[in-house]
């Protein structure tokens, strides 16, 4: 055993070793994210399962991602803007988002749906029709998120960000919208072909528990394989 003590291959017991533990480490960092997964799934269907309740009571807290809201308001059609790069059901195309006014003057960005490129580009002539006077919708509250970029396609006839990250959009359309917006889910008067409304997060576990079982293999595997080359050199002449 002493070939095995020499400082090549004490170095090489080193390696193998920081790798299974590296390999363990991240199976068990894929399981506190499974389990962090399914916390956030509890908490986003409780909310998305619960009475809808008036925005303004939500507005300057920080409520649960996806509670069911109820907006009422007139909508800013002059302040519609694009979010860039948004598929449903494997097509290419944007979100439609547009301010609504509530009843007490505060501003809320509506997602209003997913609109198809060609749209976008003219080429759609289906016709999306923005209701004047007050409307009333039902949606999930969401929060902003960080990273927005302001950008404007070559084929868009509106001004697009990246996200919807809310001092974004108050640089993009130079008026002041609340730290929360909606995606909103049914609206009076109802909507037409166009937008068609983004679905309900999908509450999944994701791939976290697959992903563990793999880092477990492969640290098992390491150390199967490793142990086989030990055992392969032992058996080699002590002169080689």
């Amino acid at each position: 055993m002493r070939r095995f003590s020499t400082p090549k291959w004490l170095l090489s017991h080193a390696f193998v070793l920081a790798m299974v533990v590296l390999m363990v480490a991240l199976g068990f960092w894929q399981l506190d994210r499974l389990d962090e997964r399914k916390a956030r799934n509890v908490e986003v269907r409780a909310a998305m399962e619960a009475d809808p309740v008036p925005i303004e009571e939500l507005l300057g807290t920080e409520p649960p991602e996806h509670a069911s809201v109820i907006v009422g308001g007139e909508y800013l059609d002059e302040f519609s803007f694009f979010v860039a790069n948004r598929t449903f059901e494997s097509q290419a195309g944007l979100w439609l988002a547009t301010p609504i006014r509530l009843d007490d003057g505060r501003i809320v960005v509506v997602g209003r749906g997913w609109v198809p490129r060609t749209w976008a580009a003219g080429t759609d002539t289906r016709v999306i029709d923005t209701p004047s006077g007050r409307i009333e919708l039902l949606g999930r509250v969401q929060a902003s998120v960080d990273g927005g970029r302001i950008g404007r396609g070559a084929t868009s006839t509106l001004p697009e960000v990246s996200r919807i990250d809310l001092p974004v959009v108050e640089e993009l359309l130079g008026i002041d919208v609340e730290d929360s917006w909606v995606q909103l889910a049914v609206q009076a008067p109802p909507l037409g072909d166009l937008p068609i409304p983004v679905p309900r997060p999908s509450l999944d576990e994701g791939p976290h528990l697959s992903y563990a079982f793999q880092w477990f293999f492969f640290s098992f595997g390491t150390v199967v394989v490793y142990g086989l080359i030990l055992r392969s050199r032992l058996r080699e002449p002590a002169g080689e």
